[in-house]
């Protein structure tokens, strides 16, 4: 099925396709969160998991104009990567950090995934995750496999930058903090 996918997609619209499906996946986020927010602010029904994943986006920011902020922070980045992988992809390298943030995109889907299951409904971003994030990214590692440009070396090699990553990007949450209260 993927191949017959891979007809449809040359390697720079699923590169350029990267920044476009986080802006819809981050805008299904955007829009919910403070609705999601008081809907189980209030629940007497919450797990441990529950109650430290709702205190975690309290301190990471719980409001649309927050969350646009730190979207916005994590844009650029996702922008910049991709300009440099489309320039670099030429050459048949540049993917490090392309594969890094991908490695991040899948572990963000697997956490909306995971809290959807203890939350025991909706959460921000579960629809996207399911129907264009993971997709997106399960075309995304296939099609680099394919050609050759990734390999489990690079897969390996790109963890520990996801790793670093993860507070690069919530230098975002910090910024949508601090500016909007």
């Amino acid at each position: 099925m993927l191949e017959t996918l891979l007809q449809f997609f040359d390697l720079n619209t699923v590169i350029w396709l990267f920044p476009i499906i986080f802006i819809f996946h981050d805008l299904e986020e955007i829009i919910t969160i403070e609705s999601s927010m008081s809907k189980y602010k209030y629940s007497s029904q919450k797990t441990p998991f529950v109650e430290l994943t709702l205190k975690m986006r309290r301190k990471l920011g719980s409001t649309a104009a927050q969350l646009s902020v730190s979207a916005t922070w994590i844009l650029l980045i996702i922008s910049f990567t991709t300009l440099m992988t489309a320039h670099f992809s030429l050459n048949g390298r540049g993917f490090l950090l392309y594969t890094a943030i991908l490695n991040l995109f899948i572990l963000q889907a697997t956490m909306h995934i995971v809290q959807s299951i203890f939350f025991k409904g909706y959460t921000p971003g579960i629809i996207t995750a399911l129907f264009l994030l993971i997709p997106y990214c399960l075309i995304a590692y296939y099609s680099l496999f394919e050609r050759g440009l990734i390999d489990g070396h690079l897969i390996f090699a790109s963890i520990p930058v996801s790793l670093l990553m993860i507070p690069i990007f919530l230098v975002g949450n910090l910024i949508g903090r601090y500016f909007i209260h």
